[in-house]
């Protein structure tokens, strides 16, 4: 029942900012993110663990620093996943920049297999889904 519960909220929330402009969209759901994460002790204390194992060096400040733009920036993905069914084809390039597609293309048009090395940086789930309305689907393989 708890899944379930949680499961309506998210949906509640991803629903609501799909109808906001997305800069609203974007600062309301940064907003719930921190909320989320000042109302779960565990979360707080899991980011500062790691953070410290990480990042010996950096003062306590540093490291929140490093938290608020990681939430910030959270939120801005669960502002654009809402926006989803708005984007097609036509209009992805407003938001994501496919630079180098060309090498992709001609990769598909020899024939050959494409594979894709990237860092685990900024919107990058955003570009699957660009690549994916280009009509060409990409598929992950993650280690961990």
């Amino acid at each position: 029942m708890k899944e379930w519960i949680e499961y309506a909220a998210v949906w509640v929330i991803l629903k609501g900012l799909g109808v906001l402009p997305r800069s609203l969209a974007r600062s309301l759901a940064a907003g719930v993110v921190h909320l989320f994460y000042a109302l779960l002790p565990e979360l707080r204390k899991t980011a500062e663990v790691n953070l410290r194992i990480a990042f010996p060096e950096w003062s306590g400040a540093q490291r929140k620093a490093v938290v608020r733009g990681m939430l910030r920036n959270l939120g801005w993905m669960a502002a654009e996943l809402a926006r989803f069914p708005k984007y097609s084809k036509e209009n992805i390039e407003q938001i994501v920049m496919l630079d180098g597609h060309e090498n992709f293309l001609e990769g598909q048009r020899r024939g050959k297999g494409v594979l894709y090395l990237t860092g685990h940086i900024g919107a990058w789930e955003l570009s699957s889904f660009a690549h994916a309305l280009y009509g060409f689907p990409l598929h992950y393989t993650m280690h961990w």
